[in-house]
């Protein structure tokens, strides 16, 4: 509103041209100023109570206006400023937004084209259909103090579809201008069979029913998948979410997030980096393997779900072998099968093994919580020690628990079996037998609606 009220009296007026052509006169004016005042101080025969001179709080702001305003002078003329924009690291703090419609680019791309997508700054969301042709439409926004500087933008960053052999290159050039004030949000249509390259710096990406192999990469973005045919690679530097559902290839996942979810995969998952928030799998047909600075875990494969959040590590109906290595992390795992290895520096530990044929089972603590929960009749050779803490025994026989000061250990077998060893160095154990509790529940009978009665007929009443 200023710029506009502004403009319609001095159409040419700029304030950061006025304010670095023109700041020394800012200390002109003041020193003119303090003259009148010590004219005035001397005609009135009074002192002026600072002294005739100018204290260390007026030299402090001389020094910062003249600091000030000579950084002014200097970005204006070597283009920081254009107009009233201000540019800080690429980032525009003044302006209002324009759009620039992408409409009618579509181009000949045969049924399983290698297409290659380059936008710096925008989301892409992008949908496999029955076509050999590629077609986008979408809107490129442009931040800017007038129409025209936005327009002068828009021009400078054409968008292009470029065929080169087999591979067609989507294209925005957003960079060409050196800042990110440029924003371009497409919806791409591509061939079913189509593999897709798409790499970015901001703005999420969606991906659905593609048959090829999709990767993306990006510095900052979200990633959601669905119906993927071949193998997926997301590498990504910070995401809040990378969601993966139904891919038949390999998934592999690298760098700094929040939330992972995959589900329905074919093929053999691996994830490496940073994740801090909820972490999800379902569903996995192949190997699962996760890494980060904290964490170590190798699973063969999740019939069921596979979750990890807070610290806290959840299993249910996964194959063996397991691993699972942590330096602070709770571990519940039930209703598993294989062998297990885990090791924890800090953390509780709680197995409930799903099924009478055990497999070998080695869980240690340092310090925590362990529980093992034993199916009723399995056959197994238990080995249990903690050096302090106490051991609970609430299977009973055949197990044994002996204590030695601060130590408790516990040993014995039910007829032969894989070995099982718990052992926590600093806390307690707990064996028990799998009950009622510990089944999960069986759903409520239905119950039989009654029928609703037929309201009865009203009596008739006959005037006498």
């Amino acid at each position: 509103m200023r710029d506009s009220i502004m403009r319609n009296f001095i159409p040419d007026f700029r304030v950061f041209d006025a304010i670095a052509n023109f700041w020394p006169w800012l200390l002109i004016g003041w020193g003119v100023l303090r003259v009148f005042e010590v004219l005035t101080w001397h005609r009135n025969g009074q002192l002026s109570p600072r002294g005739s001179g100018m204290n260390g709080g007026e030299w402090t702001l001389v020094v910062f206006i003249c600091l000030i305003g000579s950084a002014i002078y200097s970005a204006r003329h070597n283009n920081f400023f254009r107009g009233e924009r201000i540019r800080i690291a690429g980032w525009d703090l003044v302006g209002e937004s324009f759009d620039f419609a992408i409409a009618g680019q579509q181009a000949s791309a045969g049924k399983t084209p290698r297409i290659v997508i380059e936008n710096s700054r925008g989301d892409v969301r992008i949908n496999g259909v029955e076509t050999e042709e590629i077609r986008v439409t979408g809107t490129k926004s442009v931040r800017a103090v007038t129409r025209d500087d936005a327009e002068r933008d828009d021009k400078s960053t054409p968008f292009e579809i470029v065929r080169s052999g087999d591979q067609i290159l989507i294209r925005t050039n957003l960079d060409r201008t050196g800042t990110s004030r440029i924003r371009a949000n497409m919806e791409i249509a591509v061939p079913k069979g189509a593999s897709i390259e798409a790499r970015g710096k901001y703005g999420d990406f969606d991906i659905d029913n593609v048959t090829g192999a999709v990767e993306i990469t990006s510095e900052n973005a979200g990633v959601r998948m669905n119906n993927i045919g071949g193998a997926v690679r997301v590498d990504l530097r910070r995401s809040d979410v990378i969601r993966v559902m139904n891919a038949k290839g390999a998934v592999e996942i690298k760098g700094k997030g929040k939330d992972i979810d995959v589900e329905n995969i074919g093929g053999p998952v691996t994830v490496g980096g940073s994740y801090a928030g909820d972490i999800k799998f379902r569903n996995l047909e192949k190997p699962l393997r996760f890494e980060s600075t904290n964490s170590n875990i190798r699973v063969e494969r999740v019939e069921g779900e596979l979750e990890m959040v807070l610290g806290k590590l959840s299993a249910r109906r996964i194959t063996g072998p397991i691993q699972v290595t942590a330096k602070s992390k709770d571990i519940e795992l039930a209703d598993f099968s294989g062998t297990v290895e885990i090791e924890l520096e800090k953390g509780d530990i709680d197995l409930r093994p799903g099924r009478v044929a055990l497999s070998k089972i080695n869980a240690r603590t340092k310090a925590g919580r362990a529980e093992l929960v034993l199916p009723s009749g399995a056959k197994l050779e238990l080995r249990a020690e903690t050096k302090r803490g106490s051991i609970d025994n609430d299977y009973g026989a055949p197990f044994k628990v002996h204590e030695d000061g601060r130590a408790s250990s516990l040993s014995g077998g039910t007829g032969g079996g894989p070995e099982v060893r718990v052992e926590v160095e600093r806390g307690e154990i707990r064996i028990r037998k799998s009950g009622v509790d510990d089944a999960p529940a069986a759903p409520a009978t239905p119950v039989t609606p009654k029928v609703p009665v037929a309201p009865k007929a009203p009596l008739e009443i006959t005037k006498q």
